[in-house]
């Protein structure tokens, strides 16, 4: 994972529920980059923004998704972390089940984190299921709150920018292109330019052919 990274990447997706375990892996990864006597590799946590003119009505479109929502839906979703699990085994209102080593040769770092936060808020099987499926998250509220959050996760050295991944992607996309990025420009944290390449709107430094030859996660 990280070693790999910093080794040979030039960005990495990375799956943070809050900015605080965000730091922390960019403070990990930032290390053994400087170690490897590298430049700097883009950090991009993938994100499911909930987004409301008003902090109800945020709540409101979060609540209408968990409606549409089953619980198998959710158990096969947490399936797929897990070498495809079967969850429909366990009892759903039972404490979350042990699983010992499964999921360390897929998901690694989300299965981690689904493991320690099941134990640490002694959660339900469905709860576990529920909030990996369709989380809450940090980019949730109204366009300003999180416009303030992206800023913030970057600022803070837990992104160098962001992947939107849900949890209805093409309105969480849309939502963000419509009602965020216009505040994010009036700050001075967005621009358009299409002058440029993705590489350099991804601010990820051209490596030479050698560089290319040599880093094959790259």
């Amino acid at each position: 994972g990280i070693r790999l990274a910093a080794a040979t990447a030039d960005a990495v997706f990375t799956n943070a529920r809050t900015l605080e375990e965000a730091e922390g892996y960019a403070a990990s990864l930032r290390e053994q980059v400087a170690q490897q006597g590298r430049d700097a590799v883009g950090i991009f946590p993938g994100i499911s923004p909930i987004i409301g003119a008003t902090e109800q009505e945020a709540e409101e479109k979060y609540q209408y998704l968990l409606s549409l929502l089953t619980l198998e839906q959710a158990l096969n979703y947490l399936g797929r972390f897990f070498d495809h699990h079967d969850f429909s085994q366990y009892d759903p209102d039972a404490p979350f089940p042990q699983l010992g080593s499964l999921g360390e040769n897929s998901f690694r770092s989300t299965t981690d984190q689904i493991k320690r936060l099941a134990a640490e808020e002694k959660l339900t099987l469905r709860e576990v299921a529920l909030r990996t499926t369709l989380p809450k998250g940090e980019f949730f509220g109204t366009p300003e709150q999180v416009a303030d959050t992206f800023i913030r996760w970057v600022e803070q050295g837990g992104a160098s920018g962001f992947i939107i991944c849900g949890p209805v992607l093409n309105e969480a996309l849309e939502d963000v292109v419509r009602y965020v990025l216009p505040i994010l420009e009036a700050r001075g944290y967005w621009h358009q330019d299409d002058s440029r390449t993705l590489r350099e709107r991804l601010g990820i430094a051209r490596r030479d052919h050698h560089d290319r030859q040599t880093h094959h996660a790259a």
